[in-house]
């Protein structure tokens, strides 16, 4: 049943996507250590990241926990297809080091012995980055793998200490290479030959930074990285301040948007005091509804993956990579089918699904993803809202009548109490924060609401111009009427009393002299 209706359900929200240019990621988390200190992020890095670039249009080679013949292969298929990209990217997260100035990424099954292990144990930086040279356009590297590595220390020891000075701390510094292309951009979580957190949450600091900036609309990645390195900077107390080296001809862009025209312009009842900042324009219907649409089937997809995940069952990953033979999780519902094959691990059905009555067995309809997943402070963060944006929101709130207060993009109690009524009439788990479908659903409700109230504000700003322009005309031409009467009674033959006085004191004191002397 599960695997029926994931299949109906992806033709039923199957759709074809705008042509982009020829965009390949490669996406590498490595956590689960065998010898060494795992690390608790690193998969949530790579599995967000990698969403994160599909959404954005790119062909994204995956991996999460890699052996060293895995991490070959997925280096591999990567540069097939890079092969003429207009933007290439490489993102890792995990264990890394870097001997004599030359940085290594550590699969999962490393053991780092001695020297030899460096060549046939790691893969370079390096050796990636050659395969991102091949015709491509722009190349961009992140690494997240500036981690406290005991790996480093054991090999350090080995090497005596005559040698061991070539083992660094963090990473080294990349020089940047011409390729012929547009440039490169190169982002270390912290800077060369520093220590980055690991961070207290599902990700990273700079990855979850990374994240949440990366699809921001029309940005460039030289503003994306400057918000990242702001953001982490500020996140860990000023402890880390990640390192970023671009060279590029021009800005490049990683969700480049055409401006969207302005909604109607029915008038609607004022909301009371004009804002001081003029509202961004509203899309228009087709571009709204795209958009709206977009947000729904991507958490549609994760929340068929979640469940799958959840259940931990070959059938049900069987039934996402049914559903989404090219989907965002396609490479992690591969590995956990072999990961569960090869430990006989096998299962027909969801065994922690709840029956629908009627039904038999497993889950006889899928919940719809603006309601079923909760709104978090997470979920709210990876929309990127900056105070204007704030500002809209409150607005759209007070438009389907849930008062929220003036617009001041501060969200305090008030604002997330109007969140709150707002999901339960909507019947959503009332969190007070939203998620990005949740977003487009208010978003959704509101178009023509919020672009009457547009079009009154823009209104009330023309008459308050024009009124500034007449009293400014008026106050003119009074001063101007004054001025020429002053000058006729001046310059009209009768002596000006202010200076005959003058002229009588000067004519006064002279002859006063004249007489003293």
């Amino acid at each position: 049943m599960f695997t029926r209706m994931i299949a109906v359900l992806a033709i039923l929200i199957a759709g074809t996507a705008p042509a982009l240019a020829k965009r390949v990621a490669l996406v590498l988390g490595n956590g689960a250590y065998e010898h060494t200190v795992p690390l608790p992020n690193p998969a949530n890095d790579a599995e967000q990241m990698a969403a994160k670039l599909r959404s954005l249009g790119f062909d994204v080679v995956a991996g999460q926990d890699q052996t060293y013949t895995d991490m070959r292969r997925s280096v591999m298929n990567f540069a097939k297809k890079a092969y003429g990209a207009e933007i290439a990217i490489l993102f890792y997260a995990g264990h890394g080091l870097q001997v004599g100035g030359q940085n290594h990424l550590v699969p999962i099954d490393a053991t780092i012995e001695d020297e030899t292990s460096l060549d046939f144990e790691t893969i370079t930086v390096d050796f990636i980055m050659r395969q991102m040279s091949k015709d491509v356009k722009v190349q961009m590297v992140f690494l997240d793998a500036c981690r406290d590595n005991p790996l480093a220390r054991t090999l350090s020891r080995r090497m005596g200490p005559t040698r061991s000075g070539s083992v660094g701390q963090g990473l080294a510094e990349i020089k940047m290479e011409e390729t012929g292309g547009e440039g490169s951009v190169i982002a270390f979580a912290t800077s060369p030959g520093d220590v980055a957190l690991d961070g207290e949450g599902a990700n990273s600091p700079f990855t979850s930074a990374l994240i949440r900036h990366i699809d921001t609309p029309n940005a460039s990645i030289q503003t994306v990285m400057t918000r990242v390195t702001g953001d982490v900077y500020q996140e860990t107390e000023k402890r880390q301040r990640p390192w970023v080296n671009a060279s590029l001809i021009g800005e490049v862009f990683l969700n480049k948007q055409a401006p969207v025209a302005s909604g109607p312009t029915t008038e609607v009842a004022s909301l009371g005091t004009t804002p001081t900042t003029t509202p961004q324009p509203v899309a228009t219907t087709s571009a709204l509804a795209a958009t709206t649409q977009s947000t729904i089937d991507w958490e549609r997809e994760k929340l068929i993956w979640e469940t799958a995940k959840a259940s931990n069952t070959v059938d049900d990953y069987q039934s996402y990579l049914e559903a989404y033979p090219n989907g965002t999780f396609t490479n992690f519902a591969r590995n956990s089918i072999k990961r569960l094959q090869s430990g006989s691990q096998v299962a027909a059905v969801n065994p922690g699904a709840t029956a629908v009555p009627g039904q038999a067995g497993g889950v006889a309809t899928m919940p719809d993803p603006q309601k079923a997943i909760p709104g978090t402070q997470v979920t709210e963060s990876s929309l990127g809202w900056n105070r204007t944006a704030r500002r809209e929101v409150q607005t759209r709130l007070n438009l389907v009548g849930f008062d929220v207060g003036r617009p001041d993009g501060a969200f305090g109690p008030k604002t997330r109490a109007g969140v709150a009524g707002w999901q339960t009439a909507n019947g959503i788990v009332p969190t007070g924060f939203f998620t990005p479908a949740q977003y487009a659903l208010l978003t959704t409700q509101t178009a023509a609401q919020y672009a009457a109230y547009q079009a009154e504000v823009r209104q009330k700003q023309q008459a308050a111009a024009a009124s500034r322009s007449s009293t400014s005309r008026s106050t003119t031409t009074r001063r101007t009427n004054n001025t020429t009467t002053t000058r006729r009674s001046n310059n009209g033959g009768g002596v000006n009393p202010a200076g005959a006085a003058f002229i009588g004191g000067v004519v006064g004191g002279i002859i006063g002299g004249a007489i003293g002397r």
